[in-house]
């Protein structure tokens, strides 16, 4: 094509036609000018498209992280009804004045009593892009703060917090009150020096039923949280689903 150019150009000038030939130059020029724009915006098509790309490859990663999110705040709630409800039989077993009929019942609904769970949100996807530095690639300012906002909330260290501290409490609490001669003779086969079962008196313990009713309290909050952490993470994947090219 170059080569066909300069015949024209060499065929103009030869001929003397130096009026055709200026007007074909600057013609040249146009349609050069034309090619590197046309190139341009060739160009800057693919950029935004591949950055696009990237968008919603981040977009559907963070996707499925808040799915799972909704997933674990579902295993924590179904946790904290399963303790709740050994609680309440906790108390209801401790409403009789008989040590040798509701320790082994309390023995028992400590497996859940005496523990506890927590909601962690899969921030993985959202701290790749961080430190890819390509949190600029959400095009949508209303999602990007709102993701922003979300992962920096500190789940542990707030309500839940009081969760895994009240449980630990109720536990030191009442593990030495419970011991007695005849639970160590049946685990360990020895003989001890403990006071025997009837001597044994939780049932009549303000700490004891004070521990309880706070650890009902403190899951009441981690539950109220967790609703509101539910509502929030629904609205981002609506943001997210808006966002994304289906």
């Amino acid at each position: 094509m170059i080569k066909f150019f300069r015949y024209i150009r060499k065929d103009l000038m030869g001929r003397g036609k130096t009026g055709k030939y200026f007007k074909y130059a600057i013609g040249e020029i146009v349609l050069v000018m034309i090619g590197i724009l046309l190139a341009l915006q060739v160009n800057s098509w693919n950029t935004k498209r591949l950055l696009k790309s990237k968008e919603q490859v981040y977009l559907k990663q963070i996707r499925i992280s808040l799915q799972n999110d909704l997933e674990s705040i579902k295993d924590v709630k179904e946790f904290n009804a399963a303790k709740v409800s050994y609680i309440d039989s906790t108390l209801i077993v401790l409403e009789q004045s008989n040590p040798a009929k509701y320790i082994p019942a309390i023995l028992n609904y400590m497996a859940f009593t005496n523990e506890f769970t927590v909601f962690e949100p899969n921030a993985i996807a959202f701290e790749n892009m961080i430190a890819s530095e390509n949190i600029d690639l959400i095009t949508n300012m209303e999602l990007r703060n709102n993701l922003s906002q979300y992962y920096q909330i500190d789940f542990v260290n707030t309500t839940q917090e009081r969760v895994k501290e009240k449980t630990r409490q109720f536990v030191d609490d009442i593990s030495p009150k419970i011991g007695n001669r005849q639970l160590v003779k049946q685990y360990t086969k020895h003989d001890s020096h403990l006071p025997d079962i009837s001597e044994v008196n939780i049932h009549s313990d303000t700490q004891v039923y004070s521990n309880l009713l706070i650890m009902n309290l403190v899951i009441d909050n981690q539950n109220e949280f967790l609703d509101t952490t539910t509502e929030d993470i629904k609205r981002l994947l609506g943001l997210i689903d808006a966002n994304l090219t289906l």
